[in-house]
């Protein structure tokens, strides 16, 4: 009898170290959505100044980092800063911005999304005169914009875009 009581208790105490464990991950999922939606909330007050947009991309940047690969949220914090830095002048941050993106937005399925991100990243790279740097993003546009998966309003868009994004 005394055996089974022992029993019981492993058995009690593995169910609460089980408990804790799945709490304590549940804890720690939420603080960090907790930590990046208090970044974006940063970054969106810092947009009513424009000295403050170098500091509000770089954080659009770090929300993006934190968010698990399958979030949706964070391809549109990286065009958040890609715009942001071309508004800042820095053309060859928005370029990356734009990829990542493109990249993240793709990995997803999102074939709208990433294809607008390279489009968008191909014609700063056009205009800073990266030309190699927008005929890679613009090929990336164009080989998305062929999929069976894209609706054709957003095909006739996409193709729309590439007399003023690939380099002569």
């Amino acid at each position: 009898m005394k055996k089974i009581g022992s029993i019981n208790v492993a058995a009690a105490a593995l169910v609460v170290a089980t408990s804790a464990t799945g709490l304590s991950a549940q804890v720690t999922a939420d603080a960090t959505a907790v930590e990046i939606e208090a970044i974006e909330m940063d970054a969106m007050a810092r947009l009513a100044n424009l000295k403050e947009w170098d500091r509000a991309a770089a954080l659009f940047r770090r929300a993006a980092e934190l968010r698990p690969a399958g979030d949706p949220t964070a391809a549109e914090d990286l065009i958040y800063a890609a715009r942001l830095s071309f508004y800042e002048g820095n053309k060859r941050q928005s370029v990356r911005d734009f990829e990542s993106a493109g990249n993240r937005a793709l990995a997803m399925g999102d074939l709208v999304v990433a294809a607008n991100a390279f489009a968008d990243g191909a014609w700063v790279a056009h205009n800073r005169g990266y030309n190699e740097w927008a005929l890679t993003l613009i090929n990336r546009a164009r080989l998305l914009a062929n999929s069976p998966l894209l609706p054709d309003d957003e095909r006739m868009h996409l193709r729309s875009r590439w007399n003023a994004v690939s380099p002569q």
